[in-house]
């Protein structure tokens, strides 16, 4: 019988460090820009009882050659325990015949990969001295962008903020030196980059406080129902995206603002594998504001496990089971 590999959390932390991690994310947007991915757009089924929904993202990918899906559930009452929001797999398929080859968890792979796709998308559009870095939550995705956007930015300073105060403390002193827990929204504001990574359903900052020459990366709304930013930050902001479907179809932030006409379609201009590949431009002046919109690529989380099971296999690790 055709033997797969199971690839737990802790192995997948890992094989997957971020210094690894951000070239594979720079490999998938361009698998984007470049046709070289199929990816329909992420399909949600929420429970009768409202506590969870399940969450489905298939896909192909060419270089490396993967048919793949990514299963998981998402239970915001688990915020805080051990169990965390998100739970499930990342399976891979051999595209020439179909047999499933590896079976990694899903979790850890979207905290690595979002966080290093994040810091991709800085570091082809943040100014090079970009030095402060402004958090928004505390959760997961919080501790994985400071470590991401370190990996390619001198980052000095760490404000966070948190609708908690004593959790954001918390979350500050567990980080250690150069971070610090700020009062307000506006004051992490103040940053050169900013990381919005919240589960807000409403708008929380304010295209107000941006200044000239900041960058700003929008993960935590996933869903067209919520949103992080109001609508004077997409106006005011050079706008990319990871993959331009899923952002017009789930990006809460962007379809309200295209909704209020306080945009069009064609103030996105373009995705990151498109800034990456020259098809369009992304920071043109140090004084412009520029903005990702991160809602997630099924070829972010196949390229990560291409990488992920060679390194396994090489090392001869994970747990081998077969049907």
């Amino acid at each position: 019988m055709p033997e797969f590999r199971i690839i737990s959390a802790d192995l997948v932390h890992h094989l997957l460090p971020y210094d690894e991690c951000i070239p594979l994310m720079r490999r998938a947007f361009l698998a984007e820009a470049e046709g070289r991915a199929l990816q329909p757009i992420r399909q949600a089924m929420l429970m009768p009882s409202g506590k969870g929904l399940l969450s489905m993202m298939p896909g192909v990918i060419a270089d490396p050659d993967w048919l793949g899906i990514k299963v998981m559930t998402v239970f915001p009452g688990n915020f805080g325990t051990e169990l965390g929001s998100h739970q499930g797999p990342i399976l891979l398929f051999d595209p020439d015949n179909g047999c499933l080859m590896a079976m990694i968890d899903g979790r850890e792979v979207t905290a690595i990969r979002t966080a290093a796709a994040s810091a991709a998308a800085s570091d082809a559009l943040a100014n090079p001295d970009a030095a402060s870095l402004g958090v928004f939550g505390y959760g997961e995705q919080a501790r994985t962008h400071v470590a991401a956007i370190r990996a390619v930015r001198p980052v000095r300073e760490v404000l966070v903020w948190g609708r908690d105060p004593a959790r954001a403390q918390a979350f500050a002193d567990d980080l250690g030196e150069g971070v610090r827990a700020v009062a307000t929204p506006e004051d992490a504001a103040k940053a050169d980059i900013l990381c919005l990574t919240t589960a807000a359903k409403e708008p929380y900052f304010e295209g107000a406080w941006l200044r000239p020459g900041q960058h700003v990366n929008v993960v935590g709304s996933s869903i067209p129902t919520t949103s992080e930013i109001d609508h004077e930050t997409l106006v005011r902001a050079r706008v990319f995206v990871d993959f331009r479907d899923s952002a017009l179809a789930l990006g809460g932030d962007l379809r309200r603002a295209l909704e209020a006409g306080a945009i069009t379609p064609d103030h996105i201009l373009g995705s990151i594998g498109g800034v990456l590949s020259g098809a369009c431009a992304g920071r043109t002046d140090p004084q412009e504001i520029t903005l990702f919109k991160s809602l997630g690529m099924v070829a972010e989380d196949l390229v990560a496990c291409d990488h992920i099971l060679r390194a396994a296999e090489a090392q001869a690790v994970g747990v081998i089971a077969n049907f």
